[in-house]
């Protein structure tokens, strides 16, 4: 059941709240999913502003949020529902932008952004599997299109896959040869400029036009501190996560541009690109990672100025069972712990699969006991 509280309830009110709570539990059963849409703003200076303004503000944006996420929680606590609770955020809970009159609306958006966080962990101390989902309210609108088609033809897609070994792709692409499409295997080191370059020249002379980049190749080498690691391991871990990263996102573009398609760049990157925990001898991995975050949003910004419609989306996600770990992940991990490639793959299609007047900027994916 998926509740908009804004329909049933004034939620400057508690006491609403907590009878539209009763009314849900006696007429339609326990709560599965809350999405928190309620918002409001109000334009003025911090140094004018009106107490009363403020007030609404927080008492709409924050304390009903709170007030129906606890509600929803204890409902699905006492019906042993794994539920999912989603707010509906915004890019201002995340950055603060030169907006006049912004008055006390990116201070309640930001405490919308730690709410989150602070009961995401919550709920995994108490070993609950309540899903906390944010959705920015503002998904980075290019221009001004509202047609829903597709960005491009997913149905029927020509791939161009880039590997070191040849042979595991190859057995891909018989595997996939009864299915819309086709996948074209290309033996490409990512660490070796020239390699990249006679990709992207093939693709052109025998596919046309590249409308679409996933930059998935990355690697980690476990074994060694930073205070004792060695220069050529940090140099390969740099060369292909971000260096090979930057050549193929490079000669996509200007594929792009040279053929005015509106194409898509996607950077596979890592939780660890946000955020550090102590995992012991990963050394420059999660600083490869953190340059992969602010190459997306160099680069999108670098689009914008440019007023190029290529999309750049940087997808997030945490442990996944892939073969950057020896052995795959399931291995050393709990399985709980571990997100399947498919997942991933399911949330790169999403992104492509948008509007061509909405780009989604960031996904982070990480699984439920993920601290």
């Amino acid at each position: 059941m998926v509740l908009s509280m804004e329909r049933w309830v004034d939620i400057t009110k508690e006491e609403d709240i907590l009878n539209t709570f009763k009314w849900i539990k006696e007429h339609l059963g326990p709560v599965h999913i809350l999405i928190n849409s309620a918002g409001i703003y109000k334009l003025n200076n911090l140094s004018s502003g009106s107490t009363k303004d403020w007030n609404d503000i927080f008492q709409v944006n924050v304390f009903g949020l709170c007030i129906a996420t606890r509600e929803a929680v204890k409902d699905m606590k006492a019906n042993n529902v794994d539920g999912h609770i989603v707010h509906i955020n915004s890019i201002a809970g995340h950055k603060v932008y030169d907006f006049p009159k912004a008055n006390v609306n990116p201070a309640a958006k930001f405490a919308v952004t730690a709410l989150a966080e602070t009961l995401r962990l919550e709920l995994n101390s108490l070993k609950l599997k309540i899903k906390v989902t944010v959705i920015l309210d503002k998904i980075d609108f290019q221009h001004s299109r509202t047609d829903h088609k597709t960005s491009f033809g997913l149905y029927s897609p020509k791939v161009a896959a880039l590997a070191r070994r040849k042979d595991p792709l190859e057995e891909l692409s018989k595997k996939l040869s009864n299915k819309k499409g086709k996948l074209f295997p290309i033996k490409t080191d990512v660490a070796k400029e020239e390699e990249i370059l006679d990709a992207f020249k093939w693709i052109k002379e025998h596919m046309g036009p590249v409308h679409i980049l996933i930059n998935n190749a990355g690697i980690v080498r476990f074994g060694k501190y930073l205070s004792d690691g060695d220069t050529e391991a940090w140099k390969e871990v740099f060369q292909i996560n971000v260096i090979g990263l930057s050549i193929a996102t490079r000669e996509a573009i200007k594929d792009m541009k040279a053929n005015a398609v509106d194409g898509h760049i996607i950077h596979i990157n890592s939780i660890t690109g946000h955020e550090l925990k102590y995992y012991p001898k990963v050394n420059v991995y999660p600083a490869s990672k953190f340059a992969v975050t602010a190459l997306a949003e160099t680069l999108r910004l670098e689009l914008n100025a440019l007023k190029l419609k290529i999309k750049i989306t940087s997808v997030s996600p945490g442990l996944v069972d892939t073969e950057i770990i020896p052995g795959g992940a399931k291995r050393h991990y709990a399985t709980n712990t571990v997100i399947e490639p498919e997942q991933i793959a399911d949330a790169v299609v999403y992104a492509l699969s948008t509007p061509p007047h909405v780009q989604i900027q960031e996904l982070t994916i990480r699984p439920i006991f993920d601290f």
